[in-house]
């Protein structure tokens, strides 16, 4: 699946997107996750003990664990040395060491299912929904989608509607993780379409271009919805290869 450079570590090609993802009960293992533990920092730590309920506590452990370890993939860095800087609204990049090749990545996670996109120096956001979850769905998309994806989701068959709108709602959040500006962007300024394939459009005096982009939909597993939103390099395919993984058992 993934090509390795000379050194051993993964190759990512201009336009290439790896993801990674985990199922968190899969990682249940005793010493699986005191490994995880050890290669988190003190801050990561302490985040994750706030948390309330074990459930929490252990997806971020493992959102944490996938991120380092998936990223000394690349890079002759051990995961545990990896430093974070989130930006004003929230987005985390490598800090440090400097990993000697322009490592983008972006995080999500669920409580069953977590994931970590990778690029070469290209925007890039990911977004995993658990699509069986309770409460609103449908009735909540006149809020948060535009005008135009709202009309057509409420078109289509009663049957077909759920899926729409998680296939919306992924795409909306893998696309503003992407800009890293989340959701200053306002959700109803920009609209997707799927007819033939995914596309975007701007509301006007939107500042992007859709054709700067590309943006795949996958089903990791049943009630899971995975999107993937990804800058176009000009003149290059984009091609995203996804992995599922225990982290740490390779």
């Amino acid at each position: 699946m993934h090509e390795s450079r000379a050194d051993g570590r993964l190759a990512l090609a201009p336009g290439e997107v790896h993801v990674w993802y985990c199922w968190t009960a899969a990682c249940r293992d005793p010493a699986l996750v005191a490994r995880y533990r050890s290669l988190l920092s003190a801050d990561e730590l302490a985040r994750m003990e706030r948390f309330r309920f074990e459930e929490r506590r252990h997806e971020h452990l493992v959102t944490r664990a996938l991120c380092r370890l998936t990223l000394s993939r690349y890079a002759a860095v051990e995961p545990a040395a990896w430093q974070f800087d989130a930006n004003r609204h929230g987005r985390p990049e490598i800090a440090a060491p400097d990993p000697g090749i322009p490592l983008r990545f972006n995080l999500s996670n669920t409580s069953s299912l977590v994931a970590c996109a990778v690029t070469l120096g290209t925007d890039v956001g990911i977004d995993v929904e658990e699509t069986d979850r309770r409460g609103e769905t449908v009735a909540i998309a006149e809020r948060y989608f535009s005008a135009k994806e709202a009309a057509a989701l409420l078109a289509l068959p009663a049957e077909q509607q759920r899926e729409r709108f998680f296939a919306l709602w992924t795409l909306k959040e893998a696309y503003i993780k992407a800009r890293g500006a989340g959701l200053a962007i306002p959700l109803t300024r920009f609209s997707f379409d799927f007819t033939p394939a995914i596309g975007i459009g701007f509301d006007e005096g939107f500042d992007d271009r859709a054709d700067t982009w590309h943006f795949e939909l996958h089903r990791p597993g049943p009630a899971r919805m995975l999107a993937v939103a990804v800058r176009r390099a000009p003149g290059v395919p984009n091609v995203i290869r996804i992995r599922d993984i225990v982290p740490g058992t390779e």
